[in-house]
């Protein structure tokens, strides 16, 4: 039994993504209308009615249309991805930065890095923090200053040094 045809809305609903993509395609190249009417040897009026899908293109067109744009019938007719809006962002920023290639590789190793998931071997090998040293005075466990004594011990520590070894100061 062979498939039944796509209903009315349907078939609306891809001619008026194909309208989309001409249209996006179309500026993502720098091209006006005009430009792409002439390439296509259609009318300015023609171009601007496929754009907004009010005309379904013939098979004749639809090569004209691809071929003005550069780009294989397939990418012209292939239904649109929910990820092509996050392409075409990517290639609008590269483009307008005029990133040169070895921009572009830095920019990837950057993305890898931030999105790339640590694997769970990987977070068991990781190095575990050192614990702060604590204050070697009894019963004290304050994070170390210096020589092994938080700060108020140390502190006390160099005071009674400075006041000698016969005042008996602490």
């Amino acid at each position: 039994m062979p498939p039944e045809p796509p209903d009315a809305s349907t078939v609306s609903g891809h001619l008026q993504g194909l309208a989309r993509r001409i249209r996006a395609l179309r500026e993502r190249r720098g091209m006006t209308q005009e430009d792409l009417a002439a390439r296509c040897g259609i009318s300015v009026s023609f171009a601007s009615l496929l754009e907004r899908g009010e005309r379904s293109p013939s098979y004749e067109t639809l090569l004209q249309v691809a071929s003005a744009l550069q780009l294989p019938l397939w990418e012209l007719l292939r239904l649109e991805d929910t990820q092509d809006a996050g392409v075409h962002r990517l290639e609008a920023f590269v483009r307008g930065r005029a990133l040169s290639r070895a921009d572009v590789d830095r920019l990837l190793s950057v993305a890898e890095v931030m999105f790339s998931e640590p694997s769970p071997a990987a977070a068991d090998t990781a190095p575990a923090r050192p614990e702060p040293a604590r204050c070697g005075e009894p019963g004290c466990e304050k994070p170390v200053l210096a020589r092994g004594l938080c700060a108020a011990h140390y502190h006390r520590e160099r005071r009674r040094k400075a006041a000698g070894p016969g005042t008996g100061g602490a």
